[in-house]
C-alpha cells in the first residue's frame, strides 16, 4: 500500500511539473511572439513614407512592448508589481523625452501588488498613453518640462495613479478632437482594469486613475 501510494503521489507530482513546464513554455513563446511584433513594427516605422505613419507605428510599437514586458515578467514568475510596470514605461519613454529636455519621473510612496497581470498591463498602457500625449502636445517645440507619475494611497483600500505635467493645459473638449481617440482608448483601458478615470477641469494638467487594491497589497 505504501509503495502504491508513493507511486500515485509521484505521478501527480510529475503531472503538475509537466503542466507547469507547459505553462512556462506558453508564456515564453507568447513573449517571443510579442517581441517579434515589436521588431516588425520598428521595421515598418523606418520604412514608412511619411511622419504621420511613422508616429502611428511607433505608438503601436510602444504599446506592444509594454505587453511584452508584462508577459516576460509572467514567464520569470515575478510578482505582478504596478511600480515595476510603470518603471518600465518611464524607461521606454526616456528616448522621447531626453532629446526634448523633458524630465519624466516616477514617485511611488506605496507599491500596489497582487493585481492581476491583465490589470497591471492595462494600467501601464494607460500611463503610457497619457504620458505620450503630454510629450507630444503639452510642450512647445524646444521647451523643457516635467512629466510626473505617482502612485498614492486613496482611502483604506484604493490607490490613485496620477499623471501630470507642467506644460500647456489640456484643451477644452471642443478643441481636443485630435486627442479624442487616445482619451477614448484610455477610458476603455481603465474600465478593463476595473478602475475609475478622474478627468479634471479642461484647463487642468492632471489625470487620475483610482483602483481597488487587494488585501495583500503594499498599501
Amino acid at each position: 500500500m505504501i509503495h502504491r501510494h508513493a507511486s500515485h503521489s509521484t505521478g501527480f507530482d510529475l503531472s503538475a511539473a509537466s503542466d507547469d513546464l507547459l505553462l512556462r513554455e506558453t508564456y515564453h513563446r507568447s513573449s517571443n511572439d510579442m517581441q517579434l511584433v515589436v521588431s516588425l513594427l520598428s521595421l515598418l516605422s523606418r520604412r514608412a513614407p511619411n511622419a504621420e505613419a511613422r508616429d502611428a507605428l511607433a505608438d503601436a510599437m510602444a504599446r506592444v512592448a509594454i505587453l511584452a514586458h508584462a508577459r516576460a515578467d509572467l514567464n520569470e514568475r515575478r510578482p505582478t508589481s504596478l511600480r515595476r510596470a510603470l518603471e518600465q514605461v518611464c524607461e521606454a519613454l526616456v528616448s522621447q523625452t531626453e532629446p526634448r529636455s523633458i524630465l519624466i519621473s516616477l514617485h511611488t510612496a506605496y507599491d500596489v501588488q497582487g493585481l492581476s497581470p491583465h490589470h497591471v498591463a492595462a494600467l501601464a498602457l494607460v500611463v503610457n498613453e497619457l504620458a505620450t500625449n503630454a510629450i507630444k502636445h503639452a510642450f512647445l517645440d524646444g521647451a523643457a518640462g516635467h512629466i510626473r507619475i505617482s502612485i498614492r494611497r486613496h482611502g483604506d483600500r484604493h490607490a490613485a495613479i496620477l499623471v501630470e505635467d507642467d506644460g500647456m493645459p489640456f484643451p477644452a473638449a471642443d478643441n481636443a478632437k485630435k486627442a479624442g481617440m487616445g482619451l477614448s482608448l484610455v477610458r476603455r483601458l481603465v474600465a478593463s482594469a476595473d478602475g475609475v478615470l478622474i478627468e479634471h477641469a479642461p484647463a487642468s494638467k492632471r489625470f487620475e486613475i483610482r483602483i481597488a487594491v487587494p488585501a495583500t497589497s503594499g498599501l
